[in-house]
């Protein structure tokens, strides 16, 4: 990740107009600050502004408790290989 003048992102998030979560991270160096909380909740926000009523995202298994506090549930479990790795997440 790259460093503007000293300063360290902690994280960012978007939504698309469809209702795609296609980035949402935290640092490993804020855990439990709530800057996730912070960021669903601005997520949720747009997402009312722009009347999209259905938010959909892929999230590793890492991220899927947090994903189902703010109400996802899995739609279907995935295996995807990525240079050679087989990692798993799920559609939520």
């Amino acid at each position: 990740m790259n460093r503007i003048r000293g300063i360290n992102p902690v994280g960012y998030a978007d939504v698309q107009g469809n209702g795609y979560i296609d980035h949402f991270f935290v640092s490993g160096n804020q855990p439990r600050q709530g800057v996730g909380k912070a960021l669903m909740e601005v997520i949720h926000t747009e997402a009312k502004r722009l009347d999209i009523t259905k938010l959909t995202s892929n999230v590793s298994q890492t991220a899927q408790p947090f994903f189902e506090r703010f109400g996802f549930t899995v739609v279907e479990q995935k295996t995807v290989i990525i240079r050679d790795v087989a990692l798993r997440n799920a559609l939520m």
